[in-house]
């Protein structure tokens, strides 16, 4: 009598409890096929390079996916003890209470990861881009879910938790412009220094190797700001992402020279 109402048990009840594995094993795979391709589309519709592509559609169909299966898990476990005829009544307001405490103690890691699961979405920086994010400045080394890392110029490594992150200076994004202020003393002759700023600007447009990295027609500002002791000249100069650095050390030192060599007066 034993076995006979042990085979029927399992008779009964081990059938239920082998579709819900199957139909689980079946929703992962779907899940992981569906994840994967819309992040990659997401990913191949904001641009990039191949490999800043790559890395956030890993790190965002990791995330998505860790979340979809444990949802399923969850789903599936109630299943299953409900079909061994379990009282599953106690152990969801059990779970409830327990999600809510650790919910309560896991805000900051929450808010983190919702964070850095938009900033990978919205492809706000990427590795190697150079952002500014509250008072700390540098290269981005590692975007995660849940922190950003970023090498100062010092050589510094700086860790950000994505959460309390509000603001961002990208400085590498589509385009970069080198701003160059001179400085002249009062008496200089204004029309002189800007005919020799434009000289230094068709310099380095000439350049074989200079000329490349300028963007678009440059603009010499003339006069932007005055005081007794200097007058200021602006030249502006659209560069690709990350150049801009390399134009204005290369076109200060040319038109410091210039000057030097015209006998302009400096503060």
């Amino acid at each position: 009598d034993w076995f006979n109402g042990s085979g029927r048990f399992i008779i009964e009840r081990g059938s239920d409890v082998l579709i819900v594995a199957v139909l689980t094993f079946v929703l992962m795979r779907i899940l992981r096929v569906v994840v994967q391709r819309f992040v990659r589309g997401v990913s191949a519709r904001q641009g990039g390079t191949r490999r800043e592509a790559q890395q956030k559609a890993q790190t965002l169909g990791s995330a998505v996916e860790s979340t979809g299966r444990l949802v399923i898990i969850i789903v599936a476990s109630v299943m299953i003890i409900g079909a061994l005829g379990l009282n599953i009544g106690p152990l969801i307001a059990s779970a409830g209470i327990a999600g809510i405490a650790i919910g309560l103690g896991a805000q900051s890691l929450i808010r983190d990861m919702v964070n850095g699961f938009f900033i990978l979405m919205e492809n706000q920086y990427a590795v190697g881009d150079s952002v500014t994010i509250g008072a700390f400045t540098g290269s981005v080394e590692e975007v995660s879910l849940r922190r950003t890392v970023l090498r100062s110029v010092r050589g510094e490594m700086i860790v950000i938790p994505n959460g309390t992150i509000t603001a961002v200076q990208n400085a590498s994004k589509g385009w970069s412009r080198a701003v160059i202020d001179v400085d002249t003393a009062p008496t200089a002759n204004d029309q002189q220094v800007i005919a020799l700023l434009r000289e230094v600007v068709a310099e380095l447009q000439a350049d074989p190797v200079l000329g490349k990295a300028i963007v678009e027609e440059p603009q010499v500002l003339g006069v932007t700001a005055t005081s007794a002791s200097a007058v200021t000249f602006r030249l502006l100069i659209k560069t690709p992402p990350l150049q801009q650095w390399n134009m204005e050390r290369e076109a200060r030192m040319r038109v410091r020279l210039r000057l030097q060599e015209a006998g302009v007066p400096l503060p």
